[in-house]
């Protein structure tokens, strides 16, 4: 087969190959299209490099949910062949906890352990669950909570997961939203520029928010990457909770210090004086 060969292989990535399969498989199609175009991806993933890049193309998250729906044991077979090789082909150990993360997040896991407890004839699918549960459970145990929000950002699949309503997880770091010149910040100005998903966009509108409240210059680098913009736009947006979060995150970007102002609106407020500082008076006229 072509894809044996690293000429064939990169040639291959380099007319978007890899995208192409992705777009197919994410959409409906009989079990059997889906093994062969699996077996696509398990036969590149042997090649250490195309291993390392191949979740950029979102391959575990579709894989993830094909795997939770299909019946067939062949594609289970190839499904679980590729991520075990996501998983030791990279050179990287960053990269392979990277992606074991990338599966807790998409419930393989869970998966997996459902898997355990069937029959298969094949037992290359029976060693695959064992090493794939090893790694995966493993991974979980070294699991910060930063970890886990990159890796739910990095999947594209945003939801209120209980990371982003920690103060204590923003307060300790939003400043990591600008490492890597700023990946993990872009993405999410990249969500809230294309999703169509309402709970994508308010997630993604919390997390801006409590970015620039607790980061000093966040205002000014969301601003240089075209972010502002985009959170006002989504002001006019149809779904109402979108609109609702995407107002705290302005209202945000206009304050610099929220919590200070806040503080000090409360303590004015405590210390004005009632109008009309009579008591009321009671009784009929």
């Amino acid at each position: 087969m072509m894809l044996r060969i690293d000429e064939y292989r990169f040639a291959f990535v380099s007319v978007d190959g890899i995208s192409t399969l992705i777009s197919i498989l994410s959409s409906r199609v009989n079990f059997q299209v889906q093994y062969q175009l699996v077996f696509c991806l398990w036969v590149l993933t042997f090649n250490p490099l195309l291993a390392t890049k191949m979740n950029k193309f979102s391959v575990i998250p579709i894989l993830a949910d094909i795997l939770s729906d299909c019946a067939k044991e062949k594609v289970t077979r190839i499904i679980l062949a590729v991520f075990r090789n996501l998983i030791e082909k990279p050179t990287d150990p960053q990269v392979a906890k990277e992606h074991c993360i990338a599966m807790v997040q998409c419930k393989v896991l869970k998966q997996l352990s459902i898997l355990e407890q069937r029959r298969f004839d094949d037992e290359d699918i029976s060693a695959d669950v064992e090493f794939l549960t090893e790694k995966l459970q493993n991974s979980v145990q070294d699991l910060s909570s930063f970890d886990e929000y990159a890796t739910e950002l990095r999947s594209a699949r945003l939801e209120w997961s209980p990371v982003h309503k920690s103060a204590k997880f923003w307060r300790e770091n939003a400043h990591r939203l600008n490492e890597k010149n700023y990946e993990l910040l872009r993405i999410l100005v990249h969500l809230l520029e294309t999703s169509k998903d309402h709970i994508i966009l308010s997630v993604a509108c919390f997390d801006i928010g409590e970015y620039v409240r607790h980061y000093p210059r966040g205002k000014h680098v969301l601003e240089q990457l075209g972010g502002k913009q985009i959170v006002m736009q989504l002001l006019a947006h149809d779904d109402p909770n979108v609109r609702y979060e995407a107002l705290l995150a302005v209202q945000k970007l206009m304050v610099h210090n929220w919590e200070y102002l806040g503080k000090q609106l409360e303590k004015e407020n405590e210390n004005q004086p009632q109008k009309g500082g009579s008591a009321p008076i009671s009784g009929k006229a």
